[in-house]
């Protein structure tokens, strides 16, 4: 005859286990919406500001250096502006629409409106001077009436250190002259006279310039009409972002 097998003695600290389980898992619910509540704002503030150049969208002018918001034009609601601390110091949208309003304040009105234009890009400050104001046609010489345009727009780019590029352009007229066998030769020029001015003229750092010339292959406007063929012969002063790889222009 079999023994019986003795009653198995009943556990009343089971619920320990899953009680341990769930305190498990809270913690790690925990640690996880603490972990998605801390924001870089180091990356945030250079998010906002590559955002801004990206669309061309310069922060507004009555947006507090520091922390703080600023009301907009349209929605009536705080518009947040990163503070100072939160940019990088690499990033330099607020300079670059800075002197992009000098720029334009000092054109307007004055004897550069309509021949210098300025605008923002992802590299960064781009002034166009163009070349019915500064170069005669077919020509790499600096006019001798526009030296003195050119010193106000290289006082105002001057201060610092930020590198610029000089980069001529032309229209797609061919030319071909034994000084210039084409459009290369002549965008390429241009943007030499430029820089050799800042340098001697002006006492530019020539560490911080470099020239390129792209002859009718980085247009601005069709070369259809006259008006579009004008505005593609220019020289461009890009005042590099800092950070800014200075990739060429598409």
């Amino acid at each position: 005859m079999r023994k019986k097998k003795p009653p198995e003695h009943e556990n009343h600290e089971r619920w320990l286990v899953s009680y341990a389980d769930f305190i498990t898992l809270l913690f790690a619910f925990f640690v996880v919406m603490f972990a998605i509540s801390q924001v870089d704002v180091q990356k945030m503030g250079r998010f906002v500001e590559s955002m801004n150049i990206a669309f061309d969208f310069p922060i507004p002018a009555e947006a507090p250096i520091q922390g703080g918001g600023t009301q907009g034009p349209h929605s009536g609601k705080p518009t947040i502006v990163p503070s100072k601390s939160m940019i990088p110091e690499p990033v330099t949208t607020r300079r670059s629409v800075e002197m992009c309003k000098q720029i334009d304040e000092r054109v307007r009105g004055s004897e550069l409106e309509g021949k210098v234009h300025t605008r923002l890009s992802k590299r960064g400050v781009v002034v166009s001077l163009r070349e019915g104001a500064f170069f005669d046609p077919g020509e790499a010489d600096i006019k001798p009436d526009a030296l003195s345009k050119l010193r106000a727009i290289g006082e105002l780019l001057e201060p610092g250190s930020i590198p610029i590029i000089v980069e001529g352009h032309t229209d797609n007229t061919p030319i071909h002259t034994p000084q210039f066998p084409s459009n290369w030769e002549l965008s390429t020029a241009r943007a030499a006279k430029i820089v050799a001015y800042l340098i001697d003229e002006l006492h530019y750092d020539p560490q911080r310039l470099s020239i390129a010339g792209y002859a009718e292959y980085r247009p601005v406007a069709e070369n259809d009409t006259s008006e579009g063929r004008a505005a593609n012969r220019r020289v461009d002063l890009v005042v590099l972002t800092e950070g800014s790889d200075g990739a060429a222009p598409k």
